[in-house]
């Protein structure tokens, strides 16, 4: 991976995914473009330029499209916020990242573990305090490193993510299969390298090639085991991006569920 190397196609990589995702929401339905396009009430020419990655649809014709093929809440959510260029401010291929140290003070500030990651990557830029003491394969590169750490590399090949997660194998498949829907908009070098890491994992290659049941999107609560002492703890996953100032890492939080802690169940 090339250190500093910013990739000014950004704006294109993330039409590619969002191409990418509206052509698994239609072959999932088993449809064809010009079905599609009709529902979307656009042209197949300008319908075609969307999965191609070549043009990015509006808003009203995305929702129709997904309102018409019942498209799952999530990743409606994540479609329509790939429709907005401001949502993502991504810099692909860079290393080490641009943090800072208000960056810093204000994810160790987060009582429960949180890290900032780039995607469409999936890198790990920087994990608090609470993060390393939960969830320790999460753990980002020194910043000499040749390339950063990956979550869903580590997910899979790190063996102390399969004692910490309860529900291990659901987690591992939900996060590599974002990782095809969003491989798109990678490089080929890094896609390569997060490729070659996985592909040594036995799970991996049916967890990328089938889609992981639906009710795996049902919640996006978490079961883990505190490595201290083996102790059951519930998180409750949450992302978001840094709205002012503006950010380029999307922060991705676990806090502890109380709730699901009290009744045993996630």
């Amino acid at each position: 991976m090339t250190g500093g190397a910013i990739d000014t196609g950004a704006t294109e990589q993330l039409s590619r995914v969002l191409g990418a995702m509206i052509r698994e929401l239609r072959t999932s339905r088993g449809i064809k473009q010009a079905q599609a396009a009709k529902l979307a009430g656009v042209s197949v020419s300008a319908y075609s330029k969307w999965e191609e990655g070549k043009r990015r649809p509006l808003q009203d014709n995305l929702e129709r499209l997904c309102i018409a093929l019942d498209c799952e809440e999530w990743l409606f959510r994540k479609m329509m916020s790939l429709t907005s260029e401001s949502q993502f401010r991504i810099e692909i291929g860079t290393w080490p990242p641009r943090i800072t140290d208000e960056d810093i003070e204000v994810i160790e500030e987060l009582p429960f573990p949180a890290l900032y990651r780039k995607l469409p990557e999936y890198d790990i830029i920087y994990s608090n305090e609470a993060m390393l003491k939960y969830f320790p394969m999460f753990a980002p590169a020194p910043l000499d490193s040749p390339q950063p750490a990956n979550m869903i590399e580590r997910m899979l090949t790190d063996y102390r993510a399969r004692t910490i997660f309860v529900d291990w194998y659901t987690v591992a498949h939900r996060m590599v299969y974002m990782m095809r829907l969003w491989s798109r908009g990678v490089s080929p070098e890094r896609h390569a390298e997060i490729m070659e890491a996985c592909n040594r994992v036995p799970e991996f290659d049916f967890m990328w090639n089938n889609n992981p049941p639906a009710e795996s999107f049902a919640t996006n609560r978490l079961i883990a085991r505190y490595p201290a002492d083996n102790s059951v703890h519930y998180f409750t996953l949450r992302s978001w991006f840094p709205n002012y100032p503006p950010g380029e890492a999307e922060i991705l939080a676990a806090p502890r569920s109380p709730s699901a802690q009290a009744q045993g169940k996630a």
